[in-house]
């Protein structure tokens, strides 16, 4: 256990070991007692405290708090080891100034140079950085300036953009040269000597005069800086009120989804995906913490621009990431769990007895009426009607289909094909034969309903009705005109539509079903659309004798061998009217 001791290093507080303190200290009063004559001694000692404050605060960063004997070393060795510590008498104080050097390199950052400057220091700063001389990119830039004037935009955007060298340390970053005390006392004393020089009046100043044009530009700069700090801390703010009124109408609807506080409720609809309730609940969370943490981590990071805090909170970084993985995690969990109640596939098909009409009509209708009191909530899911029944908790899905095909026999037959999926084979049949699908008969007339029904107590796992009306040949149906949203693509020989099927009586034949008394100038039969066919204007192919005539649908003239062929093509028929060519 070592004792700490708490210091203030460059305007920053640090907690540094007592051994590494007295090393410390001996070395700070070694610099002091060095440049005690020197001009510009308490900014050298200000920019040297500052830089051991940066170094300190690189070596420690978020692993601990505590400065140890180690970094003290590295500082020293980095920015210059004295060969000999300041003591009492005169002797010990002695310092070179190769005592202080140091030959670790530096690396460039960019900055705008003040020191040397015509407008901004925006060129003579990248020629530091890119090591070439300034006046090249000033003609660039000056030559830029006719050029539609992007000059000027970009030498405003870098004003902007690049910040201005101020420190000694970041000077000595702009120019690449290491950031020791002898390169600090230099470039100091430099500094002390110029603003001497030009208080005398004597020449060889080293800095850029403030001219006008150079207070106008940076005046711009300012002027557009604070333009969009104001622009960004106003979106901040609509942002943080935004996400604020977000995060208080989640954390409401997750208390009534609970049960806390009423006024909200899980719908039935989602309720059928789950196996069970704790399911539910485990939903809930999860859906809290992979929206809700991303939500309150924008906010806290808004929050903290807005009132410029610097302190960084570990707790809150490191439990947000770790609340938001497990909510991702427990999403991806009740997403394979509801998956796997898909996995297997199966059809149950059955013979539903119906009673053969008297007649060789039948006629088929929709059940209007059926299952009023389940439509207490209704929605579409993939373009299938849903609705529940909130008291029964049970579903309605409106997802029958009825196809007629040809029987083999001379009696009507009724094949009714329920498919549903489950986790396994035998789970996937108890799901396709309980769920509710009835059918009335009376006389002729046979009735379904649009939809069934999944009882209480089972899940939705994509059951399905499909059923398969077998017609004798010689014998009709007759479709009513609410079977528009039950039928499904049924075959005919006219080839029509299953919505102009409707309202028709069609007979089975040899061929295919087949309008009974149908006029095909007024039915909708063969047509595109709502259109007729004798509305339709377009070219046709029509292939004779293994060549390809291109016509017009609604009537055309063909030159074939010794005829002028004339074809029409209406409602009627195609009608071909053929003539000798005339002589000339």
């Amino acid at each position: 256990m070592n004792k700490t001791v708490t210091v203030n290093i460059g305007g920053m507080v640090f907690h540094i070991e007592e051994q590494a303190y007295d090393q410390l200290k001996k070395y700070l009063e070694a610099i002091r007692g060095y440049f005690t004559s020197s001009d510009g001694r308490d900014e050298i000692i200000q920019d040297i405290e500052s830089r051991v404050a940066e170094m300190f605060t690189e070596r420690i960063g978020s692993s601990r708090q505590v400065v140890i004997a180690s970094d003290v070393e590295h500082v020293i060795n980095t920015m210059g080891r004295p060969e000999q510590v300041a003591g009492a008498d005169e002797e010990k104080t002695e310092f070179t100034s190769s005592t202080f050097t140091n030959q670790e390199r530096g690396y460039r950052r960019l900055y705008r140079d003040n020191d040397d400057k015509v407008v901004g220091g925006v060129c003579s700063g990248i020629s530091h950085y890119i090591g070439i001389d300034p006046i090249w990119l000033r003609l660039i830039f000056a030559i830029a300036l006719f050029v539609m004037g992007t000059g000027f935009l970009l030498y405003i955007l870098l004003l902007i953009i690049v910040p201005k060298a101020k420190t000694t340390s970041e000077k000595l970053e702009m120019k690449g040269q290491p950031v020791n005390i002898d390169n600090i006392k230099k470039t100091i004393e430099e500094e002390v000597a110029d603003i001497k020089s030009r208080i005398s009046g004597k020449p060889g100043s080293r800095r850029g005069g403030s001219s006008r044009v150079a207070n106008f530009f940076e005046a711009i700069g300012a002027i557009i800086v604070a333009a969009i700090k104001f622009f960004v801390g106003f979106i901040g703010v609509i942002i943080a009120i935004v996400l604020v009124a977000l995060l208080f109408s989640l954390f409401m609807v997750l208390m009534g989804m609970s049960g806390v506080v009423g006024g909200a409720s899980i719908p039935l609809f989602l309720t059928q995906f789950f196996l069970d309730s704790w399911q539910v609940n485990t939903g809930i969370l999860a859906l809290a913490l992979v929206v809700g943490i991303p939500l309150l981590v924008i906010l806290y990071r808004i929050i903290k621009s807005l009132f410029k805090l610097k302190t960084e909170s570990k707790l809150f970084n490191y439990s947000s990431g770790i609340l938001w993985v497990l909510g991702l995690l427990l999403t991806i969990w009740i997403g394979f769990n509801i998956a796997s109640q898909f996995d297997t596939g199966t059809s149950d098909r059955a013979q539903i007895p119906i009673v053969q009409p008297t007649s060789n009509t039948l006629h088929l209708a929709a059940i209007y009426d059926s299952f009023d009191d389940y439509d207490d909530q209704s929605w579409n899911f993939m373009s299938n009607a849903w609705s529940m029944s909130s008291e029964k908790d049970s579903v309605k899905i409106e997802d029958v289909e009825i196809n007629v095909v040809k029987a083999d026999g001379d009696d009507f037959e009724l094949i009714r094909i329920t498919s549903s999926r489950g986790s396994s084979r035998k789970n996937a049949e108890m799901n396709a034969r309980q769920i509710v699908y009835p059918i009335q008969q009376n006389d002729s007339l046979l009735q379904f309903a649009k939809n069934f029904i999944i009882p209480h107590g089972l899940k939705y796992r994509g059951q399905k009705i499909r059923l398969l009306l077998k017609v004798p040949e010689g014998k009709s149906i007759f479709l009513g005109q609410n079977m528009e949203s039950i039928i499904y693509d049924i075959k005919n020989v006219t080839n029509t539509w299953d919505g102009d099927m409707v309202g028709h009586t069609w007979t089975m034949t040899a061929r295919g079903l087949e309008c009974v008394n149908c006029n095909l100038d007024e039915s909708t039969s063969m047509n595109y659309g709502n259109k007729k066919n004798n509305d339709i204007k377009e070219n046709v192919k029509v292939r004779v004798n293994g060549k390809t005539i291109d016509i017009d649908s609604e009537e055309d003239t063909i030159n074939w061998g010794n005829k002028d062929v004339k074809i029409k093509i209406d409602g009627n028929g195609v009608i071909i009217d053929a003539k000798d060519k005339k002589q000339e």
